[in-house]
């Protein structure tokens, strides 16, 4: 499975794999939907 919005980059957020335009990591992104599942809400949350 490949996508053009996680981009891992050694440069930036440390090496890890982050969300392109948003600047957040997949791991924080995991660890939000696990705290609150509501996506509408979290949207509102993180729109650019």
């Amino acid at each position: 499975m490949t996508s053009d919005r996680i981009t891992i980059n050694p440069t930036q957020m440390n090496g890890q794999p982050y969300r392109r335009k948003f600047r957040l990591t997949v791991r924080r992104v995991l660890a939000v939907l696990g705290l609150d599942p509501d996506r509408a809400e979290l949207h509102c949350d993180y729109r650019p």
